[in-house]
This record gives C-alpha cells, sequence and structure tokens, in this order.
C-alpha cells in the first residue's frame, strides 16, 4: 500500500538493534560505569528513545499515509489489528510457557518440568494482575506491550478520522504529554488505581505524531537536526533540572516523560524523510524486513542463548552487552529466516497473506 523508504527502512535496523541493547543490560552496565554522572546516564537512556519510539511514529505516518491512498480508515485499521492480533496471542502464550534459560533448566530438569512451573507461575500473574502486565510491561509480557499499546492508538487515530477530527490532534499530543506529566507527578497512580497506563499514553502520543508528519510537508534536513541536537539538549536541562532543583531520585528521572527526548525521536525519524535515500547502498534495508519478527523473538533468542553467550564470553569483555547484542540480533534474523520457511509458522513473524496484507511491515 506504502512505497518503502531506503532511510525509513535502514534506520528501522539501527532501532531494532537499540532495543536488543536495552534488553542485554549494556545502558545498566554503562550507568554503573558513569557512576553519579548524570549527563553520560542519560545519554545512555536515549538508547530506548532510538528504538520503540521510532517504531511508533513510523507506523503512525505509515497509516496515516494509507488512509490517504484508499480513504478507508477502518479497512486499514483492520488490515493492521489482525495480524496483531494473532501475533500478540500466540507470543505471548510462548513467553508464558518459556522460561530463563530454559535450554539449561531443560538439562538438569527434564523436557517437561521447567516449562509447566513457568507456566504455572505466569498463569498465576496473568490471573491476578492481568491487564496491568499489558500496561506496563512486565513478566511474561515483557515487549509485547508494544503489540497492544500500538492498536490502542490506531484505534484512537482510526476514530479521529472517522469524525474528522484531524484538527484536534495537536492538542490531543500536548494533552497526551500533560496526562503523563501529571501521572508521574502522581507517583504513577490514577486515584484509587494501581494501573499505570505510561506506556499506552506514551505510544498513542508518538502514533499521533507519526500521523501529523504524514499530513505536512517533509522537515528539512536543518530542522531534522536541529530537532535532534536540541531534543538532546533538553534531555539534559530536564534530568539537571530534576536532579539540582527537585532533588528526585534516579528511578525517577528514567522514569520522566522527557519532552526533549520526545523532540529527539521526531528528529530521528524527520531525518529519514529528509534524506530518503541514506542507506540506499547498505544491507539495512534487507535486514529491515526481518525486524517484526525479530522484535517478537529476540527474548525467546535470548533464553535459547543466554547460557553459552554467558559461559564463552565471560564477565570480563568490556561492553559486553554490545557484544552480546550483536549475538542475539544475527541468532534472532536466522530464527526469523527459518520461521518464515514454515507454512504454518511463518505467522509468527511475518504478516498473513490475502485480505489482511496492509502495510504492517511498515510498524516495525
Amino acid at each position: 500500500m506504502t512505497r518503502r523508504v531506503a532511510s525509513i527502512e535502514a534506520l528501522r535496523v539501527l532501532a531494532i538493534f537499540s532495543v536488543i541493547l536495552w534488553h542485554t543490560g549494556l545502558v545498566a552496565s554503562l550507568s554503573q560505569l558513569a557512576g553519579k554522572n548524570l549527563p553520560l546516564e542519560l545519554t545512555g537512556q536515549l538508547v530506548w528513545w532510538l528504538g520503540v519510539p521510532y517504531f511508533l511514529i513510523t507506523a503512525g505516518f505509515y497509516f496515516r499515509r494509507s488512509v490517504l491512498a484508499t480513504g478507508n480508515p477502518v479497512a486499514q485499521f483492520g488490515r493492521y489489528v489482525y495480524p496483531l492480533t494473532w501475533m500478540l496471542l500466540a507470543w505471548t502464550c510462548i513467553y508464558i510457557v518459556t522460561p530463563p534459560n530454559w535450554p539449561v533448566e531443560v538439562f538438569q530438569q527434564g523436557l517437561w518440568q521447567p516449562f509447566y512451573v513457568e507456566a504455572l507461575k505466569n498463569m498465576h500473574l496473568l490471573a491476578t494482575q492481568n491487564i496491568s502486565l499489558f500496561l506496563e510491561g512486565n513478566r511474561p509480557v515483557w515487549h509485547l506491550w508494544f503489540l497492544p499499546a500500538l492498536m490502542f492508538s490506531l484505534a484512537m487515530l482510526t476514530l479521529m478520522a472517522v469524525y474528522r477530527l484531524e484538527r484536534y490532534l495537536v492538542p490531543l499530543i500536548i494533552s497526551l504529554y500533560v496526562v503523563g506529566l501529571a501521572g508521574e507527578t502522581a507517583g504513577g497512580y490514577f486515584v484509587n488505581s494501581t494501573i499505570h497506563p505510561g506506556l499506552w499514553m506514551s505510544a498513542t502520543l508518538l502514533t499521533a505524531i507519526g500521523w501529523w508528519l504524514a499530513g505536512r510537508e517533509p522537515l528539512s534536513l536543518a530542522v531534522a537536526c536541529s530537532l535532534i541536537v536540541g531534543g538532546y539538549a533538553f534531555v539534559l536541562i530536564e534530568g539537571t533540572v530534576m536532579d539540582a532543583i527537585f532533588h528526585s531520585s534516579r528511578e525517577a528521572i528514567y522514569q520522566h516523560h522527557f519532552l526533549g527526548a520526545i523532540l529527539f525521536s521526531m528528529g530521528i525519524f524527520a531525518l529519514a524523510i529528509a534524506k530518503p535515500e541514506l542507506g540506499h547502498s547498505t544491507p539495512f534495508p534487507f535486514l529491515a524486513q526481518f525486524t517484526l519478527g525479530v522484535y517478537l523473538s529476540h527474548i525467546f533468542v535470548l533464553y535459547t542463548v543466554r547460557g553459552p553467550v554467558n559461559l564463552i564470553l565471560g564477565n570480563g569483555i568490556p561492553l559486553r552487552g554490545a557484544l552480546v547484542a550483536v549475538i542475539i540480533y544475527i541468532f534472532s534474523v536466522a530464527f526469523t529466516l527459518a520461521l518464515t520457511r514454515i507454512p504454518i509458522l511463518q505467522y509468527l513473524v511475518v504478516k498473513p497473506a490475502g485480505r489482511h496484507q496492509g502495510t504492517l511491515q511498515q510498524t516495525h
């Protein structure tokens, strides 16, 4: 439905790699090395803003483009939601029964015991915490929170398109940011509630930004670079103010809804639009086709190879998390490629063909 852009595809690979870097502990280790150097810690935190926010902005951008091309937002929403729902259900089931470092546990306890124990533990979590697991991205949902958050975001945008409320898009973005700050100030809680919708509000905000960018002339390279540099500088200012004036804890600073980080993510995507041939002659556009599968499967791959990797690498290698991330990415691409060759299992990592074909590949 929408032509792929080489620069967006190339940056998609960098975005998924940043997600893996986050999950392999590189940012946490850099924070430890930085000690109490807040600027270095905040720079490490921006790794997250290179990943998932980029996917959300990209999804909103291409969703708006597809709606403009077809004139049917409800149909386009269905084309997104159908495969996302299937993938969410399938991978949730996989992560419910899969223990971390499962090959070692199978070797020590037998084939069925580790999976049975893990399933009981996670079913209890689902029964007691249910929706909050998907709102906060906790075990066993982890990174899968992205899928329902994206579907919710696209549902909001679809309603705005159906009822022709696009003129309220900017007020919606501002309101979501203000509500996020209010929830943060109140300790992340709404009145008499232990549900924290912060991730979903951020997802809706970022997806709405992508929708908004699709309806504008592309931002220039100068504006894109200004957003990146200015956003990074504003993150440092926000963090410094929280630390020096409000004496916020490190956890509170890390959980803050950084306005500068939102501008930073916008700048990264605007750069891709301003330089559409960026990365064209690299392998990145080819590797980008595996991004959705890598996103869904990389935690499973991490569970699978963690034991051998730890045994081979040990703990004395500088920037060990980066090397582990490279290994996980390579194995995740290979795993995704293998699944695409199996008729039934391919739908774990690629969109179903036929009437629901749509533009799912553009969400990642």
